[in-house]
């Protein structure tokens, strides 16, 4: 039995970065080493002693800093231990931040920290409480400005609203500037047609008035004086003295300050508004952004005017259009059922019933009986859908290509952007000029006549071209004789009419165009029609 294990007589050190490591022990009685039991602990890792293996030593990884006691004791194979205990001291010491002296330093600059904060915070209260009853006085100085600006603003628009003349709102505008702002005088120009020159239209105070603006008219041009600046920039001007300002331009008398806003709709200048005053520094920023508010709310009622009286004016075309309509409603429902093609058609019917085709003279009545349905329903409708403008075409040609035989063939495109179901065109347009390329090209021919109708999308619009090989308008009119029967068509001038009407903008494409075809030695190679429709 061994009494006792060596011990050290120190504590072992170690830095917080050697925190992993481990312990080799063994008795110094070799003789009876092989028959003793190691038992180990180190406090305040393990609970209890742990029993040693074969080699003889413990590991220990990633401890804490901190101070360790690792214990040692031994057994024999009766399982006697030895009376002593065997320690050794370890001390994993800490990083420096992690130190009672670091937590004191820390610990004295939040003192200091706060310490000065709170002065700081204490001198900002202050300083705080000095300038609140400025603020405070600042600032019911702006509510009260706004609230001036509003109602003057609400005053202009409720003198507005009923007027419908833009002369009437400019002299009511003149008038209230002076009486609503303390104003000496009030100028409004506006362009005159070609926009070269800016118009007094109204004005109020020694240099306005019914009387002067009959017997003198102020014009001002673009860059010219004050007036002229603030129409070629756009921007207001406030000059507090004239005399500095080389841009001032007398007129009956000096004035010491002015004010100039452009009337602008949309970034588009349509007029101006002037003012001047006997005194200096009179004009403010309140009065100029009084006066911008005023020249906006001009501007809004003017084009409003302007968009009113545009309507009506387009009202009354499409009124004159539409008795023109009213007037060619039963000429073009003539178009479509001309004498030519339902004798024509009768014969055909007639030809299959005599040539025992019961199937033929079958089909050709449906198919034509069909087609008079569709007309007179189209007929009875100012738009057709796109599909049944298309049903109504492929029914017409299969009946002019039964009749013809082999001497017709057609085709039909349609880009497949368009939505045929949901497209509507005017009704009785597209089918007059097809029958027209059968009437008077194709029926000339001996053989092999061809008509091509394309449909074709551009956004907000349609192209319908209609070719024919036919004979050409030209040698059309030499086959017709004295006595045959006028073929009534509708007028183009109408037709183009009725397609200008459905115009969403000037700049959307609406009529219609006869081309003639011909090759390089003069000689008539067939007709192309070009429709351009709005659609919607």
């Amino acid at each position: 039995m061994i009494d006792s294990l060596i011990n050290t007589s120190g504590p072992v050190l170690l830095s917080y970065q050697d925190n992993s490591f481990h312990v080799e022990f063994s008795a110094l009685q070799y003789n009876s080493s092989d028959k003793l039991i190691y038992y180990y602990q180190l406090e305040g890792i393990d609970k209890a002693f742990v029993r040693a293996g074969d080699e003889l030593n413990a590991h220990y990884n990633q401890l804490p800093a901190g101070k360790y006691l690792f214990k040692i004791k031994c057994a024999n194979r009766e399982g006697v231990f030895c009376k002593n205990i065997t320690t050794l001291a370890i001390h994993i010491v800490p990083p420096f931040w992690q130190t009672w002296w670091f937590g004191g330093i820390v610990t004295a600059l939040l003192i200091v920290g706060i310490f000065i904060i709170v002065k700081w915070r204490e001198r900002n209260i202050k300083a705080l409480e000095a300038g609140k009853t400025n603020l405070q006085q600042l600032t019911a100085e702006k509510y009260k400005v706004q609230f001036e600006n509003e109602q003057i603003s609400r005053y202009f628009t409720t003198s507005l609203l009923n007027k419908n003349d833009v002369d009437d709102v400019l002299w009511d505008v003149a008038k209230n500037l002076i009486s609503k702002l303390g104003f000496v005088d009030c100028i409004i120009y506006l362009w005159n047609k070609d926009k070269s020159m800016l118009v007094q239209k109204a004005g109020y105070g020694s240099k306005g008035s019914i009387e002067e603006l009959t017997n003198n008219r102020f014009e001002v041009a673009p860059g010219s004086g004050i007036v002229g600046t603030v129409a070629q920039t756009g921007n207001a001007l406030v000059i507090p003295d004239t005399s500095k300002d080389e841009r001032y331009i007398i007129d009956d008398e000096v004035r010491l300050s002015e004010i100039c806003v452009p009337i602008k709709y949309n970034e588009e200048l349509l007029g101006v508004i002037d003012s001047e005053h006997f005194q200096k520094n009179f004009f403010t920023s309140q009065h100029l952004q009084a006066l911008s508010t005023i020249a906006t709310l001009v501007a809004s009622k003017i084009k409003a005017i302007e968009a009113e009286q545009h309507l009506r004016h387009q009202k009354a075309e499409l009124a004159d259009i539409n008795q023109q309509l009213a007037e060619v409603q039963l000429a073009a429902l003539r178009s479509q059922m001309n004498p030519h093609f339902i004798f024509n058609a009768l014969n055909s019917i007639k030809k299959f019933v005599i040539a025992n085709e019961p199937e033929n003279a079958e089909k050709y009545l449906g198919k034509f009986s069909k087609l008079i349905r569709s007309i007179l329903d189209n007929s009875r409708s100012g738009m057709v859908t796109v599909e049944k403008e298309l049903q109504m075409l492929k029914l017409y040609l299969d009946l002019e290509q039964l009749r013809f035989g082999d001497r017709l063939s057609y085709t039909i495109e349609i880009d497949e952007s368009i939505s045929a179901g949901d497209t509507q065109i005017p009704s009785m347009i597209v089918q007059p000029f097809v029958e027209n390329a059968m009437l008077h090209g194709i029926m000339h021919l001996d053989a092999g006549g061809k008509v091509a109708v394309i449909f074709s999308d551009h956004q907000d619009w349609l192209q319908v071209t209609i070719q024919d090989n036919g004979v050409g308008r030209k040698n059309s009119a030499a086959f017709k004789s004295e006595n045959a029967e006028p073929h009534h068509s509708i007028g183009i001038e109408v037709a183009t009419k009725r397609l200008s009407a459905l115009k969403k903008n000037n700049d959307t494409p609406a009529g219609i165009e006869i081309v003639d075809l011909v090759d390089d030695n003069g000689q008539a190679l067939g007709t192309k029609v070009i429709i351009a429709i709005p659609v919607y």
